[in-house]
């Protein structure tokens, strides 16, 4: 059976505009700046984690790395696609 690497994220819902904040966990960097956080819409969100509860508004869940990659973080061995609508 292949192992797959697991990788934390924690989220929030913003209440004025109903998308999630969403920020990598990353136990190595100490400082919160350096953090990599991206908005993220609800529909999006849910469509790469479907297995979180869709009534929670702020919480932590361990992702794989290519659901990380998919939400739009930068990890290492996976591809990242830069999408720019004008």
């Amino acid at each position: 059976m292949a192992q797959t690497t697991v990788v934390q994220i924690g989220y929030v819902r913003d209440h004025r505009t109903g998308n999630f904040i969403v920020s990598l966990v990353n136990p190595a960097i100490k400082s919160n700046l350096r953090r990599q956080e991206i908005i993220v819409l609800p529909g999006a969100f849910f469509r790469i984690l479907p297995n979180l509860d869709r009534r929670s508004i702020a919480n932590n869940a361990n992702v794989t790395m290519e659901q990380a990659a998919d939400l739009g973080f930068i990890v290492s061995n996976f591809p990242t696609f830069v999408e720019a609508i004008a």
